[in-house]
């Protein structure tokens, strides 16, 4: 069952559902005109296909996350063109019901424009026209580059929504175009909002004790246990409370949200994560760090398993970090324990001493995990 998404648009998109049958005179309508078809982007992956064979290679079903895009192969005869295939969607999405939001005819290689001409905005012909014809179009370029055997002009509306122009040197023509729009279409539908709650949530049991290994995911916060990653339910069957969070608020695929949440008037910031590929509730997410430091309220407390916490030792954090064989390594102020240069990043405890205090005694607490238990 599923519930519509907070914000969503309207029920039948609209993107792609005009037919473009002549070129507009702006360049930033992101159109070109391949043989007699107009294609403005971006444009339904459907629509695209419908003139075109997916490359041989390429999987139709492949699964694409969510603000995810990949570039693949179209073919038409024996011309072939590459596509930005993205998802603006809130959950995943097989490759056939993405959008394209952009293309790449390079007629220096694998594009015949002679037997399929191509056209731009303002009469800009490939294999025909030149820079001064490009500048004479749509004025001066936001960025050149010169390359070996061409030069490229860049022009820009904004992050991802350009075109670029390859002006061959041997013959000074227009070789290759590359033109992307990842701009979510007006009406576009964003998918819905599952109401289950997914396994890796109800499978979730809190730890009874904290263990003997100061990277185990157990730990005490504020007189609760929890093994991180730790869903936000647990934190508020705990008593934690949302703050300014709307109804039917929820966190895309593979995305992560800011949250505060309080508790015995303690307010906290949280950074949870949905591990899952489709749009979920934000109690459905997961707190993958926590850290505490001398600097907050003495109601806010961390203890990592091992008993480590506030007011530890250095040297006894360092002692128990090699008898397990992990990683120690200063950076100014703090002391990063983990247990090999691939798992840093994913599972650590990081320790902060204040020097002009005392420089052997923590004075923050920091623990993150990322990985979920097997």
């Amino acid at each position: 069952e599923t519930t519509e998404a907070a914000g969503e648009a309207a029920d039948e998109p609209e993107a792609g559902a005009e037919t473009v049958t002549e070129l507009s005179d702006s360049l930033y309508d992101f159109q070109v005109k391949i043989g007699d078809k107009v294609y403005q982007f971006p444009m339904y992956y459907q629509d695209f296909a419908a003139d075109w064979t997916l490359g041989k290679n390429e999987d139709p079903e492949m699964g694409v996350g969510t603000n995810s895009y990949g570039s693949i192969s179209f073919y038409k005869g024996d011309d072939r063109v590459s596509v930005d295939v993205i998802n603006l969607g809130i959950n995943q999405l097989p490759l056939n019901q993405c959008l394209v939001a952009g293309i790449d005819i390079d007629a220096s290689y694998d594009f015949d424009v002679a037997a399929t001409p191509v056209e731009l905005p303002g009469g800009i012909v490939m294999g025909k026209s030149n820079f001064d014809d490009i500048k004479a179009a749509y004025g001066d370029p936001s960025d050149t580059y010169e390359g070996d055997l061409y030069t490229k002009y860049s022009y820009s509306k904004d992050y991802y929504e350009e075109v670029h122009f390859y002006v061959y040197k041997d013959d000074n023509t227009l070789k290759q175009v590359d033109m992307r729009n990842f701009v979510e279409p007006e009406g576009y539908d964003k998918g819905s909002v599952s109401e289950e709650v997914p396994e890796i949530v109800s499978s979730y049991t809190a730890p009874t004790e904290l263990g003997d290994d100061l990277l185990a995911p157990q730990l005490e916060f504020c007189g609760d246990l929890y093994s991180l990653p730790a869903p936000v339910s647990a934190f508020l069957e705990n008593g934690w409370e949302l703050q300014d969070v709307e109804d039917g608020a929820y966190v895309a695929g593979r995305d992560l949200e800011f949250v505060d949440m309080m508790k015995n008037n303690q307010s906290v910031h949280f950074s949870v994560y949905n591990f899952t590929q489709d749009a979920t509730a934000i109690e459905n997410c997961f707190v993958r760090e926590l850290e505490v430091g001398n600097y907050d309220s003495d109601a806010l407390t961390l203890t990592l398993s091992g008993g480590f916490t506030l007011g530890a030792k250095k040297a006894d954090l360092i002692a128990a970090a090699e008898e397990k064989g992990y990683a120690c390594d200063e950076d100014g102020d703090y002391l990063n324990i983990y247990k090999t240069a691939d798992t840093k990043i994913d599972n650590r405890a990081q320790f902060w001493f204040n020097k002009d205090e005392d420089p052997d005694t923590v004075a923050s607490v920091a623990y993150r995990n990322e990985i979920l238990p097997e």
